[in-house]
């Protein structure tokens, strides 16, 4: 057991460093209504005030991984409201949502044949089966893809289905699925175990929900290396007859998790709402400082910086670490739905998502008419400060499973920014090696370099363009291919 004394004395002194030094570098607070916004000086003292790398390495020491529902969990939202308050944000504030928390506990995976058995090494997927034993032959579904289903035919029933997590040897133009749909349509052929490979060479395992709605499923499913995938494979080719035996024993309760909210309000349009969004949570194989410590302290930074800044933004700015994404996006599809009941949603002009976010070089766009316009626009406008670091690239591809998608489907415009940070970090997300060493400090200050000061002018826009309306929001998923996963995980609004 830790000391949590010493633990909390060196919250303490992290919180009593952090309020002192917003104490010094922050300005004297002022009616901004009648300032401009200077860019310029945003980026300077950005760069120069930083706090967000050193607060994410504090969490990565200190408190671990932050698991929905585990007391590590709770300790990274009590970190976030603090730092909140130290960096003497205007209004912070918790929101409560219950959640059945699914913790891993043990897994043996064994292959057999004629002449014997060895064992593979395995992890669970998330929201599988709290006790299990299945032993039933391997078939080899390829990617997992309804076309890949169908070859497999018959054979998928009672077996356990070797299934690809990215996508190898697909015909030219196939759009890969998430794990949980690609359970879902398994266990719809009858599987009875579910064995995905990881796509990342290293003999890497791979975490994640296998539920599309985060309730239990009732098959096992187990993430295996790529390593032993193609030599599972290899012998399949040959002829061989496998049989896997899969035992494993988990656990779920319910329990309590917390939004972090903070916000400014705004000196001019205080009723419009600019929220930015990214999951504090993680899995449990490491500390999660990629997915999403790279994103949620970012936030936190930024909420920092703009507090410092004499220039309120002239719309409110909300501030919101979601918990519960990796289970489900519990903790966002918990407050859209207060949201909406509410009316606040109507006046979320915009959400801006950071997940996975760093070196930002551009901004994608999820809206209707008139946001790609605006957002190109002021594109243009942030790399006047620093084209070398931003190229002020734009997309509008629309994509799911995080924590945006609850509200685009309720027609809120969304943006993201457009990141590449390497496959050494995208091999490691999910994973055991998700911690500090894969995190560069500058991809933080350049998220809250940029998408602050794209924040800044969105806020200060005269007039922000439109929600979806229900019909152009339909045509939109559709256009994007986005029909068939949402109908898979019952999302499809229509």
């Amino acid at each position: 057991m830790p000391n949590l004394f010493t633990t909390r004395q060196s919250i303490g002194l992290l919180w009593l460093r952090t309020a002192v030094a917003l104490l010094i570098c922050q300005h004297d607070p002022v009616d901004a209504t009648a300032q401009a916004f200077d860019a310029f000086g945003f980026d300077r003292a950005v760069q120069q005030e930083a706090m967000g790398y050193q607060w994410l390495r504090w969490s990565s020491e200190h408190i671990g991984h932050r698991l929905t529902g585990s007391a590590q969990g709770a300790r990274a939202e009590d970190l976030a409201d603090s730092l909140f308050r130290a960096s003497a944000l205007p209004v912070v504030s918790r929101f409560p949502f219950a959640a059945q928390a699914w913790s891993r506990g043990t897994i043996q995976l064994t292959v057999n044949d004629p002449t014997g058995a060895w064992h593979v090494q395995a992890v669970a997927l998330a929201n599988t089966p709290l006790e299990a034993l299945v032993e039933a032959p391997i078939v080899d579904a390829g990617n997992g893809l309804p076309a890949d289903l169908d070859s497999v035919g018959d054979r998928a029933k009672g077996a356990a289905l070797l299934v690809n997590l990215g996508l190898i040897g697909a015909p030219e133009g196939a759009r890969n699925l998430h794990r949980s749909e690609k359970a879902a349509l398994a266990m719809g052929r009858g599987a009875a175990l579910l064995l995905f490979v990881n796509h990342v060479e290293g003999h890497i395992l791979l975490t994640g929900t296998a539920s599309i709605d985060g309730a239990l499923i009732p098959v096992p499913a187990a993430s295996i290396a790529t390593e032993d995938g193609k030599a599972l494979r290899e012998r399949l080719v040959r002829g061989e007859q496998l049989t896997a035996r899969l035992a494993m024993g988990n656990q779920s309760r319910r329990v309590s998790a917390n939004n972090i909210i903070a916000e400014i309000p705004g000196a001019r349009v205080p009723e419009e709402v600019i929220l930015i969004g990214g999951h504090l949570d993680c899995w449990d194989l490491a500390t999660g400082a990629t997915d999403n410590g790279l994103g949620s302290f970012s936030i936190l930074d930024l909420a920092r910086a703009m507090s410092a800044m004499e220039v309120r933004p002239e719309r409110t700015v909300r501030f919101v670490l979601f918990m519960g994404e990796e289970q489900g996006l519990l903790g966002s599809r918990a407050l859209v739905d207060e949201y909406a009941r509410s009316g606040e949603l109507a006046h979320v002009k915009c959400m801006i998502n950071l997940d996975m976010s760093g070196h930002p070089q551009g901004f994608g766009i999820a809206g209707p008419q008139g946001w790609g316009d605006l957002v190109a626009r002021i594109s243009k406008e942030i790399a006047l400060v620093d084209s070398a670091a931003f190229a002020g690239t734009m997309s509008e591809e629309v994509w799911l499973h995080s924590d945006h998608q609850p509200f685009l489907l309720r027609g809120v415009p969304v943006i993201y920014p457009l990141s590449d940070l390497g496959k050494h970090v995208y091999g490691c997300y999910h994973s055991s090696c998700d911690d500090i060493h894969l995190v560069d400090p500058q991809a933080m200050v350049d998220n809250v370099r940029f998408v602050g000061q794209l924040v800044y002018r969105l806020a200060s826009s005269q007039a922000l363009p439109p929600h979806f309306t229900e019909e152009s929001l339909r045509a939109r998923l559709i256009d994007a291919g986005l029909e068939q996963p949402l109908r898979i995980g019952g999302d499809w609004p229509w």
